[in-house]
């Protein structure tokens, strides 16, 4: 049968349940930041990297790079605010090396958020396993 599109059948393990947990993630933190136009709650990546976690420990036994995929899934609103960003920077009357320093402060700002989603995607993930039963490590005798 010709298939239209990609399937989630042919995404590595991993990836299936990242897009699983920062897809559902993603209205939240939409909707945290069109609430304000100027604040961009992650928390609720934590919660997605936690669901990306369980299921895939429950389903595969493993859960490695699950949460930091899906915290940056989840994080894809950053791009909103970085571009939001650039139009202020824009439209602002300041000499051009200083809307330059402006351009790469925003930048920090945006890989900073992009990391501490993907730290929260990865706590909320180990959080998952843990509750799941995830991998155990032998009692010492």
């Amino acid at each position: 049968m010709f298939e239209i599109g990609p399937s989630l059948k042919r995404l590595p393990d991993a990836w299936r349940y990242a897009l699983v947990g920062g897809l559902l993630s993603l209205p939240f933190t939409v909707a945290s930041y069109a609430q304000t136009r100027s604040e961009l709650s992650l928390s609720a990546v934590l919660v997605g990297g936690f669901l990306a976690g369980y299921l895939a420990t429950r389903q595969t036994g493993e859960s490695t790079g699950v949460g930091v995929r899906a915290g940056l899934v989840g994080a894809l609103p950053v791009l909103w605010m970085l571009s939001d960003m650039f139009g202020t920077i824009r439209v602002l009357p300041n000499p051009v090396w200083f809307s330059a320093v402006l351009v790469a402060i925003a930048l920090v700002v945006a890989v900073l958020a992009f990391g501490l989603a993907a730290l929260g995607g990865m706590v909320g993930s180990r959080l998952g396993s843990w509750v799941a039963g995830g991998p155990q490590t032998p009692a010492p005798r």
